[in-house]
């Protein structure tokens, strides 16, 4: 197995639940921890409108109501279907355990943080009760599954990565990019919160992290040697759109041309059927990410 991009299991306890965003498939992806012991845990909650999806998958894996919710990073395609998570466990007499790194408290308190993204989903709900959790905690999910909090900053100031030390999958959220497909990675320099050094770090870090599988928010579980590959890769994609960026500094506000170029130039392997479905993704990738490099926030 080198990549799962389909919903179901990953593994004994982690299934991929796609966290279907506006009608999109295979874009988002949200992933249950189930203990055989008994113990659940979610990592991410997507948007407003996919979790009602993910509510009704977590139901269907006979895992509703879950006992905690890992957040990796604020931004709103994790956090913003927390409240109707919140909601339904409270008809059952539930509460979730909702946690995130400390640093990330603040920004899940004031979500307005989020309109930098120029999405449609205002007005942004804001999240507190929050459990914070700091590098090197660990976590137990019933008796057979264990986590580690990995601090992983650089896309956000607060991204967290969780190690699951039984299974030796790591799921790394937005930290180091997305990839779709294979021979597509995107990275994700796309907001004024955006740390280049610290980027740098967590490739560096995990990298060094003994872990089998890797999960991306999206899109996917890596494995094997794509696994062990994808942060040098990751990394060398995103140095070849910063040179892509500085190349074309006079033209960075053209999207559709960028896009076309990075066809030619960068995604020469995608095949040519597949370039439609990934345009619109692509192009909205480039145009955050263009306006990162020229501090437009």
């Amino acid at each position: 197995m080198t990549a799962i991009r389909e919903p179901g299991a990953v593994n004994d306890t982690t299934y991929l639940i796609d966290a279907i965003h506006e009608g999109i498939s295979g874009g988002y992806a949200v992933y249950l921890l189930k203990s055989k012991t008994g113990g659940t845990c979610l990592i991410d909650a997507g948007t407003k409108d996919s979790a009602p999806v993910i509510y009704n998958k977590l139901k269907e894996l006979s895992a509703w109501p879950i006992d905690r919710l890992i957040i990796t990073h604020s931004h709103w395609d994790h956090t913003q279907g927390i409240e109707f998570l919140r909601e339904k466990a409270s008809e059952t007499g539930s509460t979730i355990e909702i946690m995130a790194s400390e640093k990330a408290l603040p920004f899940l308190a004031d979500q307005s943080f989020n309109t930098c993204f120029g999405t449609d989903q205002e007005p942004y709900l804001n999240i507190t009760d929050v459990i914070s959790l700091k590098d090197g905690d660990l976590l137990d999910v019933g008796r057979d599954l264990s986590l580690q909090i990995l601090a992983t900053p650089g896309h956000m100031e607060d991204h967290i990565s969780i190690l699951d030390l039984c299974s030796g999958n790591i799921f790394v959220g937005d930290a180091i990019g997305m990839k779709w497909f294979d021979n597509f990675t995107v990275p994700n320099p796309n907001s004024p919160y955006w740390n280049e050094e610290d980027f740098l770090k967590t490739i560096d870090r995990l990298k060094k992290t003994n872990y089998k599988s890797l999960s991306l928010a999206h899109f996917g579980c890596l494995a094997d040697d794509q696994a062990r590959q994808f942060p040098d890769e990751s990394l060398s994609t995103y140095r070849q759109w910063m040179e892509f960026f500085a190349e074309n500094n006079e033209r960075l506000d053209d999207i559709s041309f960028l896009a076309d170029l990075m066809w030619k130039r960068v995604y020469t392997l995608v095949p040519a059927d597949l370039k439609p479905l990934l345009r619109p993704g692509l192009e909205g990738a480039v145009e955050l990410a263009a306006r990162t490099w020229k501090g437009e926030y």
